[in-house]
């Protein structure tokens, strides 16, 4: 009999443990679901320009291995090309010749839900209360939306709260866990160049191990692993030509006043919820500053002036608050996290859940045109109808995403968004076409028999302009974009 009471409770004990975890974390659960939820019905707004470009790359690795110079546009032909995203790319492109784009975009929103149940799960193992970690992420999910969309930079996001995870533990709890963040840091540096931040995170958590335990074992081996961990930062297989990449995007970029992310951020509607957390977030630091960890106020101190010093930069910020400041918002709000219905939290997570499971297969049924609304194939259409040797200068919005659509584009190409790879001259002459600035800013797209206009920028629509040329016709518009067909294209263009 007291054998088969033991048989009995084991599954009881199997089934009574997730259930527990759901009754505990209700409402973070709930937020992971409405991610999953909002996200997945607005997939086709999660395909952008550089979705399309991290998927031509990975297509270019492996028709033609990891690339050293640029064979993909006519402005950049032939120059070197460090490529540091290229396993994300490549992973990228799997995902999508396994299963289309509409894998890509489910599982873009998979990975940020990923992101958020970690990041939420760090707060909590770091004595957040479920209260105050959903009511930060709430905010969080608003205040860079941008950054949920499908790129290189995707799958860089777990890694970054899997890494603050490990290093804000070990500042309060010293481990061997802390290595692991040296293999999220290998394959982090092959993933994004947001890698050099994962270093420093690592690198502040092992520098206040020391301050605290200053034997000389202790310190030679933190000192060893300080090496390691900018060792595993830079371990790509460019070697130390990453360095001069590197160089290149945070020091002098040179299309940083031209691309909006890369500006600085200020005020405005797409960054309101963005300065209301940050302004929260100074104020609770001030206000609880006896609950603040050292380490914590550095990490969301740098994080929050890369934020400021450019927008792209606003999504690692958002990702630490969610996992630092909860615990700040506790001691604002000095109320015991107790839960009061257990039963009823079980069922709303349960719900919850499988909610956004139907709502995701729902969403994984539906047809590419779905996902590629705003991709008209008519546009491809009447590109492709220009002929197979005919130049395209495209906007930078549409360029990889034809790239993509039409691999036979390649090296006929006039530019896409891979920005390092031109001149600062260049990249003025493309600014000068998409805003009509100069007298001759149609000059760079000269030879080039097709030109693809983006007709919903900001930056106002050059079509009338180009049409006051002699045999110029319009093969293809609609409100997103233009496709203009030149009868005699000029000379190639002199441009550099």
């Amino acid at each position: 009999m007291e054998a088969n009471t033991h048989i009995g409770q084991a599954p009881r004990a199997v089934v009574a443990l997730p259930l527990g975890i759901l009754t505990r974390n209700a409402f973070p659960v709930v937020l992971g679901a409405l991610i999953a939820v909002s996200l997945s019905l607005l997939s086709p707004g999660l395909l952008v320009a550089d979705s399309w470009m991290t998927l031509v790359t990975g297509r270019e690795i492996v028709q033609h291995g990891l690339p050293h110079h640029d064979a993909l546009t006519v402005l950049s032909l032939g120059r070197r090309w460090t490529d540091q995203q290229w396993l994300s790319q490549l992973a990228w492109y799997g995902i999508a010749r396994a299963g289309g784009i509409a894998a890509v975009a489910l599982v873009g929103t998979l990975v940020v839900v990923l992101t958020y149940a970690s990041a939420m799960a760090a707060s909590r193992s770091l004595g957040a209360s479920a209260r105050s970690t959903f009511f930060v992420g709430l905010v969080a999910m608003f205040a860079g939306p941008w950054g949920w969309q499908v790129r290189a930079q995707s799958l860089a996001l777990p890694l970054f709260a899997w890494t603050l995870w490990l290093a804000a533990t070990h500042v309060r709890r010293p481990s061997r866990a802390i290595l692991l963040a040296l293999p999220l840091l290998v394959v982090w540096a092959n993933v994004h160049g947001s890698v050099l931040l994962g270093a420093i995170i690592v690198s502040l958590a092992l520098a206040f191990e020391v301050a605290r335990h200053r034997s000389r074992p202790r310190v030679a081996l933190n000192a060893s692993l300080l090496v390691a961990t900018w060792l595993c930062a830079l371990a790509t297989p460019y070697g130390f030509d990453v360095v001069r990449y590197y160089r290149l995007m945070l020091v002098d970029p040179p299309f940083g006043k031209l691309i909006v992310e890369w500006q600085r951020t200020t005020p405005s509607g797409i960054t309101a919820i963005f300065f209301v957390l940050a302004a929260a977030t100074v104020m609770l630091a001030l206000w609880q500053r006896g609950r603040f960890q050292l380490f914590d106020a550095i990490v969301l101190a740098i994080t929050l002036l890369g934020a400021l010093q450019a927008i792209r930069g606003i999504v690692w910020f958002t990702l630490a608050a969610v996992v630092l400041v909860p615990r700040l918002l506790d001691g604002a709000i000095r109320r015991p996290d107790v839960v009061q219905m257990p039963r009823a939290n079980a069922t709303l997570a349960l719900v919850a859940i499988a909610g956004a499971a139907s709502v995701l297969v729902f969403v994984g049924t539906k047809p590419r045109s779905w996902f590629e609304s705003k991709w008209p194939d008519g546009a491809v259409a009447a590109v492709q109808a220009a002929g197979s040797d005919a130049r395209v200068f495209a906007s930078d919005r549409h360029a990889d995403w034809l790239l993509w659509r039409i691999p036979t584009l390649r090296g006929r190409l006039a530019y896409d968004i891979r920005f390092e790879l031109y001149t600062r001259s260049q990249i003025l002459a493309i600014g000068g076409f998409t805003y009509q600035k100069g007298s001759r800013w149609k000059r760079i797209a000269d030879g080039y028999r097709v030109v693809v206009v983006d007709e919903d920028s900001d930056a106002g629509s050059p079509t009338k302009a180009l049409l006051r040329e002699s045999r110029t016709r319009v093969a293809y518009r609609d409100e997103g974009v233009s496709v203009l067909v030149r009868g005699d294209a000029p000379a190639d263009s002199t441009a550099s």
